[in-house]
C-alpha cells in the first residue's frame, strides 16, 4: 500500500531543482540562467518553500547577532507582497499576477539579505563606517537587480522595469535596516 504512494517531497510541492534554479538566478542576476532552463515555467512557480527557508534563516541569523527580529521580517515580508502585487498587477501588461509568485520571487531575492546578515555575525556591520554601508547599499542593489529582473522575465515587464524596481529597492532597504541595525 505504501509503494504506490508518491515521495514526501513531490507530495509537499517541494521541487529541489526550482530552489536551486530560482537561487541561482538571485545569485547571479546578470547572467543567463543556463540554456537548458524553462525561465517562465520557474519563476512563475510560486514555490514558498524556498522564500519562508529564507526568512527563518535571516531571523535566525539575526537572533545570533543578538536581535529579535522575526516580527519585522514577517510583517515587512507580508506588507511588501501584498503592496508589491497591487504595483504589479496595475502595471502588468499581460493579465493578473498572483500574490504566491510574488511572494515567491520576493522571497528569493533575500537571500543576498542573508549573506549580509551572515556577515554581521562575524563582523559588525554598522560599525565598519563606509565600507559598512557600501556593502549596504550594494546588498539593496543587488536584490533589487534580480528580483526586478525575475518579475521582468516571469510576468513580461521589460518596459515597466524601472517603475518596478523603485518600490522593490525600498523594501530591501527596510530589511537591510533592519540586519544591520
Amino acid at each position: 500500500e505504501f509503494q504506490d504512494e508518491p515521495p514526501l517531497m513531490e507530495e509537499l510541492g517541494i521541487n529541489l531543482d526550482h530552489i536551486r534554479s530560482k537561487s541561482k538566478a538571485v545569485l547571479l542576476p546578470i547572467s543567463r540562467f543556463g540554456p537548458n532552463m524553462d525561465t517562465t515555467a520557474v519563476i512563475q512557480d510560486a514555490d514558498l518553500a524556498g522564500p519562508i527557508t529564507f526568512a527563518l534563516l535571516l531571523g535566525g541569523e539575526l537572533l545570533m547577532s543578538g536581535y529579535i527580529r522575526f516580527g519585522y521580517i514577517y510583517g515587512f515580508g507580508l506588507f511588501g507582497c501584498l503592496c508589491m502585487t497591487m504595483i504589479l498587477n496595475l502595471l502588468s501588461p499581460k493579465g493578473a499576477v498572483s500574490v504566491w509568485a510574488v511572494a515567491s520571487i520576493l522571497g528569493y531575492a533575500l537571500l543576498p539579505v542573508n549573506l549580509l546578515a551572515g556577515l554581521n555575525v562575524l563582523l559588525r556591520v554598522k560599525h565598519r563606517g563606509s565600507f559598512g554601508m557600501l556593502l549596504a547599499v550594494l546588498v539593496i542593489l543587488w536584490c533589487t537587480v534580480a528580483s526586478t529582473r525575475l518579475f521582468e522575465l516571469g510576468f513580461d515587464m521589460k518596459a515597466q522595469r524601472y517603475l518596478v524596481a523603485y518600490p522593490i529597492a525600498l523594501l530591501y532597504s527596510a530589511f537591510v535596516i533592519i540586519t544591520i541595525f
